[in-house]
């Protein structure tokens, strides 16, 4: 079978299973869900070789799937398996037929996201993510669900698909031309842009930065995650593994590659890293490891920038542990969230406590404990095995910035290590020693076992992602190592790159044994800075907050004048009645996205393509926001 029509088969029923959630309910859905993976991870296999073709007769659309984009195709098809199974057998909290339709659907933009090469339905699939991710945190129904959807919509917009939507629009003002508006077509026709290369990198870098969660966009992960069921937490893993594809494929494929730049996001990947203190304020464990995530996803995004910086062999070196890491953390944390999700399938908040209660003798509590050292860098589990490079291609260069950053994260590594003692001596002290033993559903603890051995495998013989990686490497920067010995062996510095990953947890375990007051003092200087950095973006937030409320809130609801300042929060105006909302509320900002593309060159634009596309997922979000509000 031709791999396009493998491809419309996923896509298929992964729609299928978002119709069928809606009329029938979520579990049924999984169903079509599970059987999706199967196609997703053929097309992966056939992407290592390259395809091209058109899918959806009926409204033809060319997909082009290369070794980078098969990469993240087979971490895909891995986790929608392992979701879908693990749902099935899941006490959903929330509406489950619009978990259900929004799982799948997001699963599906997703999976758009990573097969086209057309900047337009590039822009479209980023959106439609946004809009159903968002409507999986509106529809959980837990404390704090639609704070936390709000936050998250407004800063994917405005930060994300709106720049995004911008650098789309400039880009086929260089172009020209629908359908040669690709990746290729843009970097062909960069002389035509009507404006600097440094806006097409703002823009296409907030847009991703905010998809990952990288700071300083990164406030919306913690506060996402406290409100979603853990086990739906995995489809914004993905969402993270995207903003990293995004960026890649656009500083690589689309872009001149930028020292700059590169600097630009190792630096923002190491204040990332910063997160990971933040953790020792949290008994929830959810939001606890969700600070850990920002720091993962950081570190990601400093070896992407460092391997911008350095080039040659030394860049491509660190860029294979930064592929490597945004994929062994998928799989470890995918597995830290299944686990907390057998906590929340008996009614209970994911606690240093509640995980004694419903984990105590389990042998799922060795499969999360296996995954929470694998984030910790034990050697020789994942976090050891995917920094191993990135420092050591960094040591091989003399680049002091980039030693500073890597010495850094080097530092900020041990901090993990010293969450996990802390939860376990929390739990020792604060929490009842003899508790009631819960029994766990068996697909619950197969799942989170298949991830936690699925992680450890991968990680102990990454052989086995040597084919997809290879080849996503040799096509990105043309030479590659003959083998793993020349990337783990590169140089002697490979033996500062191990003493680095061997002290972090040792240290860690020393810090984790000190008192919680010690340990506040010592990282009192990082949570003033840290909190110097939220209070200012809550600033610029709040007066966002406030335009919204005084000029925008008035149009989409019915809300009396004299009422307007006894409104002291979004969430406030939730339960004030939906305005009728037509096509004109909307015409200033595709009039301004017009006359964007008009700006430069003077040709015959057509846009209704692009902003067909945009004022289909904005209807979309509308109609969602009526719904649900």
């Amino acid at each position: 079978m031709e791999p396009v029509a493998v491809l419309e088969i996923a896509l298929t029923l992964l729609f299928l299973g978002a119709l069928v959630s809606l009329l029938r309910g979520g579990r049924l859905a999984y169903s079509f869900t599970l059987a999706s993976s199967l196609p997703i991870f053929v097309v992966s296999v056939k992407g290592i070789g390259g395809f091209r073709g058109e899918v959806i007769p009926f409204l033809p659309t060319e997909v082009e799937v290369d070794p980078l984009s098969a990469l993240f195709l087979m971490i895909l098809a891995f986790i929608t398996f392992s979701l879908s199974l693990y749902l099935l057998d899941y006490r959903t909290r929330g509406s489950g037929r619009y978990l259900g339709l929004s799982v799948n659907m997001a699963l599906l933009s997703a999976l758009l996201f990573l097969v086209t090469n057309n900047l337009e339905r590039f822009t479209l699939a980023y959106e439609l993510f946004a809009v159903f991710t968002f409507v999986i945190i509106l529809t959980s129904e837990t404390k704090g669900s639609r704070k936390a959807a709000w936050r998250y919509i407004v800063i994917t917009q405005l930060f994300g698909i709106i720049p995004l939507l911008l650098a789309t629009s400039l880009a086929y003002s260089a172009v020209g031309d629908l359908h040669g508006l690709t990746f290729e077509g843009l970097r062909e026709n960069l002389a035509n842009l009507p404006v600097g290369l440094w806006l097409m990198y703002a823009l296409y870098l907030s847009a991703f930065l905010v998809r990952a969660g990288v700071f300083p966009f990164h406030t919306w992960v913690a506060r996402a995650y406290r409100s979603v069921p853990s086990p739906f937490i995995p489809v914004f893993i993905i969402g993270e593994g995207l903003g990293f594809y995004g960026l890649l494929r656009t500083v690589e494929f689309a872009l001149p590659t930028s020292r700059a730049v590169g600097y630009t996001v190792a630096a923002l990947g190491t204040v990332s890293a910063f997160a990971t203190l933040y953790s020792f304020r949290e008994i929830r464990l959810k939001r606890k490891f969700a600070h850990h995530s920002i720091m993962d996803v950081g570190i990601a995004f400093f070896a992407l920038g460092a391997s911008m910086v350095l080039g040659g062999t030394a860049g491509t070196i660190v860029l294979i542990g930064a592929l490597l890491h945004i994929l062994y953390q998928a799989l470890y944390k995918g597995t830290v969230f299944f686990g907390l999700g057998a906590i929340e399938h008996y009614g209970e908040d994911p606690t240093v406590c509640s995980i004694r209660k419903l984990l105590r003798g389990h042998v799922i509590s060795l499969l999360i404990s296996l995954s929470v050292f694998s984030m910790a860098g034990v050697p020789p589990l994942a976090a050891f095995v995917s920094k191993w490079p990135i420092y050591e291609g960094i040591a091989m260069s003399r680049d002091v910035l980039l030693w500073i950053m890597m010495l850094t994260i080097a530092f900020l590594s041990l901090f993990p290590m010293a969450s996990i003692l802390q939860i376990r001596r929390l739990n020792r002290e604060l929490c009842e020693r003899e508790v009631e033993r819960e029994e766990i559903p068996l697909m619950i603890r197969a799942v989170t076992g298949m991830m936690a051995v699925a992680g450890f495998t991968v990680a102990i013989f990454p052989l086995i992602l040597h084919p997809w990686l290879i080849s996503a490497i040799e096509e990105i920067r043309g030479s590659i190592p003959g083998s793993p010995v020349e990337v783990f062996f590169a140089s002697p510095s490979f033996l500062l790159a191990v003493v680095l990953l061997i002290a972090a947890p040792l240290a860690g375990w020393k810090i984790g044994k000190m008192p919680t007051d010690r340990i506040s003092e010592l990282l009192l200087i990082f949570y003033n800075a840290g909190d110097i950095l939220k209070e200012a973006f809550e600033f610029f937030l709040g007066k966002f907050k406030r335009a919204y409320i005084t000029y925008v809130l008035p149009v989409i609801k019915v809300v009396p004048r004299y009422e307007l300042p006894d409104i002291e929060d979004v969430d406030d105006a939730f339960d004030y009645p939906i305005r009728h909302l037509d096509e004109a509320m909307f015409m200033p900002l595709i009039r301004a996205v017009e006359r964007l593309a008009h700006w430069g060159k003077s040709r015959n634009l057509d846009m209704n393509a692009l902003i067909g596309g945009f004022a289909i997922a904005m209807a979309v979000l509308i109609v969602l926001l009526g719904v649900f509000a």
